[in-house]
């Protein structure tokens, strides 16, 4: 196979397969589905009509914008498509301090509440809010300083830790809340401004498979299956 040169500057023509294109979202009609308008965080990259949305329940930062959902699951695995609304720990934690990557750090703003696992599902920990996110003294990570000195001995890089901002009120501290109606764009790393977006609320029939972070727990708060559908009521 000829290694493609598609980075490069030098002229060429690279060819690629034919793809079944953009998967449908609506079984229903769409025009009599409930949807409204709402603001995405900044920071989570391209996000995918039928990604499952959640609401950033903080007391202060981004309140009320949406973030991707975070399934609850014995620990998220990190580089899945469940991860998206995570940031991986690149530094084991220290209390009241969550390093992760500088690109992954405009996920949060001041304000923000974070909630830490790791894939061995030995949380969740609240840390309360962000009061400072440090983005110059290294250039491999960002430090986050929150409110509460967390126990961290389990938020550490070996245990694949990582932080999400919380949008549940208690247990996992994770809720779906809505789904996302088209395709969106909120950016990554410093230039990251978020995005417009709208969402599904109801009254809606949906292809499952074409659907990102539907698991049990969002299917409970949000709807039911239905062979190959699922059901917004």
């Amino acid at each position: 196979m000829l290694e493609s040169k598609i980075r490069s500057s030098i002229p060429q023509m690279n060819r690629y397969p034919e793809t079944p294109g953009i998967k449908a979202l609506f079984h229903s009609v769409r025009d009599i589905a409930l949807i409204i308008d709402k603001v995405a965080q900044a920071g989570y990259g391209y996000l995918k009509a039928g990604t499952v949305m959640a609401i950033n329940l903080s007391a202060a930062g981004a309140l009320g914008q949406l973030v991707p959902y975070v399934p609850i699951s014995t620990g998220v695995a990190l580089g899945a498509v469940s991860a998206i609304g995570i940031a991986p720990v690149v530094l084991n934690s220290i209390a009241s301090h969550v390093y992760v990557s500088l690109e992954d750090s405009y996920k949060f703003v001041v304000g923000d509440e974070l909630i830490l696992d790791n894939d061995s599902d030995e949380g969740p920990t609240t840390t309360g809010a962000i009061t400072a996110i440090d983005r110059t003294t290294s250039t491999l990570y960002a430090d986050i300083t929150t409110t509460t000195a967390f126990s961290h001995g389990n938020y550490t890089v070996a245990k694949k830790a990582y932080a999400h901002v919380v949008t549940g009120v208690s247990g996992e501290y994770t809720t779906a809340a809505y789904i996302l109606d088209a395709d969106i764009d909120t950016g990554a790393g410093v230039e990251a401004a978020g995005a417009l977006c709208s969402v599904v609320v109801s009254n809606a029939i949906l292809y499952k498979n074409n659907m990102t972070n539907l698991t049990a727990a969002a299917i409970a708060s949000l709807g039911v299956v239905d062979g190959r559908f699922f059901i917004l009521k």
